[in-house]
């Protein structure tokens, strides 16, 4: 039955002429277990019918703010609904009606915040339908009727104090759970957790075929290969192996591998947060709770995986075989100091004289996207890594890039990378500490935390020490072989680049980028001289490399600086580019 009147005997006929007034519906939840439950579904249904019962029409399908809160104000502040405020005061939308279910879908924040914020939305012409108590809020109820108004701060106030009192709950809950869990005691598994994980007989435990795709993932990452790659691997397999089909999504992309690899579940840490409300951003909750989940990866091959230099790999690669691009990020632009990107078509066309050319250039990003430089020059890629190869490759290739079968080399780069892992993993601790002092009611130390600091920091003091022993160790290891040996697999390496096979290219291109990428600090790239500058790193060489491929001017190896307070894996790089360059015979004058 149609409703011809309001509470403030406003006939709907005023309130609403077809003609002029837009009626919108807006929805919105905040939580996962909201939308499960068919709370927007009910929201939508319940404001429909109101709608079709008072015989409107919709301007548009209904506004809804998904997984918005209304307690932090999320929803007002950078939902749709704060976009439709937005509209309706600088009179985009003129004299709207906007329907809802319950006043609490618009504000749970405290009543005077969410006057301020009503009070303009109404000025501007804007009506308010609440259809589960059939309340108007419009100008006229703001200015003459104070038993609506004092009603609507009465409602307002008490949806905030609910919120609050159900997020110190949960808090607490939470907060019970995690100290449980460092405990090591059982706790209820109903929170989200990895999805290689499954929940057998009330424990965890991994999923086989999962378990053997992690393994793979972490596998390729540590040989280099980027997250583009890794993607297109598993999706290549699952094509003929259901084992590696994607987790509850259409395909592999490059950045799920990218979260994969960066999730510290996979060594069995569960890192508790706490939701900042006001700003809607999580913080750390204390320590990671260590031996959470079932371990899949060890410590090692996590810390080589993310190590600075397969990092690097994993954001540059490429996503094709042949692994294009050398460079990589170290080109800059001269002009403006941002990146510089190959551009065309990477394949080579072999002419007719059996020559092999391609349309591969280095150009501005930014003077290319208008970006506001203006080096529009474009650099042949391939006149640039030719002159670099010949250049450093016998100089910046040590043992890491040969063999993989060197057994003990290899023991000691994952005695390198856990060594590592154990000194970051302390320093998020004692980082978590710092943030729980910083976060209580006194911000000081008491007792038991206090006691904790200082654990940690004679902790981490310990394992600086053991990851130095461990660094010397590695690079100690490497470059031990002749100088004639070390000739013969660069000439091997080399001899790949140009191979036949794709995969014996790519694999040879990993490994020579590997290699520049951890020498190299940048290569700009100068329009006005038309020359590209090669600095390596802590200023160990420069030189120049024309735009027609041709090495001018200076390769400068003469200033030996001191390298003594560098960290120890820099200080191992410049000492092996020096002992590399004295045993191949490199001329200092050459250039």
């Amino acid at each position: 039955m149609k409703i011809d009147t309001v509470k403030h005997d406003i006939p709907f006929q005023v309130l609403y002429r077809e003609h002029m007034r837009p009626v919108y519906i807006y929805a919105r939840w905040s939580s996962l277990e909201q939308v499960k439950g068919s709370t927007l579904t009910r929201q939508i249904e319940n404001c429909s019918a109101y709608v079709a019962g008072q015989g409107w029409k919709l301007a548009s399908p209904p506004i809804i703010d998904s997984g918005r809160s209304a307690y932090t104000g999320d929803n007002i502040r950078d939902g749709r609904l704060g976009t439709f405020h937005d509209d309706v005061v600088a009179g985009s939308i003129r004299r709207p009606i906007l329907v809802v279910e319950e006043l609490d879908r618009l504000s749970r924040q405290p009543a005077d915040v969410m006057l301020t914020w009503l009070s303009p939305l109404v000025r501007a012409g804007a009506d308010i339908v609440v259809t589960q108590t059939n309340q108007v809020i419009n100008e006229s109820m703001l200015n003459s009727d104070m038993g609506g108004l004092m009603n609507l701060l009465v409602v307002a106030f008490g949806s905030y104090t609910e919120s609050r009192k159900e997020s110190e709950r949960v808090a607490a809950a939470w907060e019970v759970k995690r100290n449980a869990a460092r405990a090591g005691q059982p706790v209820t598994l109903n929170h989200r957790h990895p999805k290689w994980v499954t929940i057998e007989d009330g424990a965890f435990a991994v999923i086989p075929d999962r378990e053997m795709v992690l393994r793979q993932v972490f596998a390729w990452a540590g040989e280099g290969l980027g997250k583009g790659l890794i993607a297109k691997r598993l999706n290549e397999i699952a094509q003929t192996n259901p084992a590696y089909l994607p987790w509850e999504v259409k395909m592999w992309a490059p950045t799920y591998i990218g979260r994969i690899l960066r999730n510290r579940a996979v060594v069995g840490e569960w890192q508790p947060h706490n939701w900042a409300r006001k700003d809607a951003r999580r913080t750390i909750a204390g320590e990671a709770v260590e031996g959470y989940y079932p371990r899949v990866i060890d410590d090692a091959t996590f810390a080589l995986a993310n190590s600075s230099r397969r990092a690097g790999a994993l954001v540059e690669q490429g996503r094709g075989i042949g692994l294009s691009n050398l460079i990589g990020r170290k080109a800059r632009c001269a002009s403006c100091g941002g990146q510089m990107a190959a551009l065309g078509s990477a394949r080579y066309r072999i002419g007719k004289d059996g020559t092999k050319t391609r349309h591969y250039y280095l150009y501005c990003e930014a003077a290319k996207r208008g970006k506001g430089c203006s080096n529009q020059m474009g650099w042949p890629y391939d006149r640039i890594e030719g002159p670099l190869l010949e250049r450093l490759l016998s100089l910046v290739l040590d043992d890491s890039h040969f063999a993989a079968d060197e057994r003990h080399l290899r023991l000691l780069e994952a005695d390198m990378y856990a060594s590592r892992e154990r000194v970051a993993k302390i320093g998020r601790s004692i980082q978590s500490v710092i943030a729980l002092v910083e976060g209580s009611d006194s911000g000081d130390f008491d007792h038991f935390t206090r006691d904790r600091y200082n654990t940690l920091r004679a902790d981490l003091t310990s394992a600086e020490a053991a990851a130095a022993t461990a660094e010397e160790a590695y690079h100690s290891a490497k470059g031990a072989v002749s100088p004639a040996e070390h000739m013969r697999r660069v000439a091997e390496v080399q001899a790949l680049l140009d191979h036949d096979d794709p995969d014996l290219v790519f694999d040879a291109r990993r490994r020579v980028k590997a290699a520049l990428q951890d020498v190299i600090d940048e290569i700009t790239f100068d329009p006005a001289s038309g020359r590209a500058t090669v600095r390596l790193i802590e200023g160990i060489a420069f030189f120049w490399i024309e735009r027609n491929g041709a090495m001018s001017a200076h390769f400068d190896l003469s200033k030996e600086r001191s390298i003594d307070a560098l960290p120890p894996d820099r200080r191992a790089l410049v000492t092996g580019f020096r002992q590399r360059r004295a045993a191949t015979g490199y001329d200092r004058s050459k250039g």
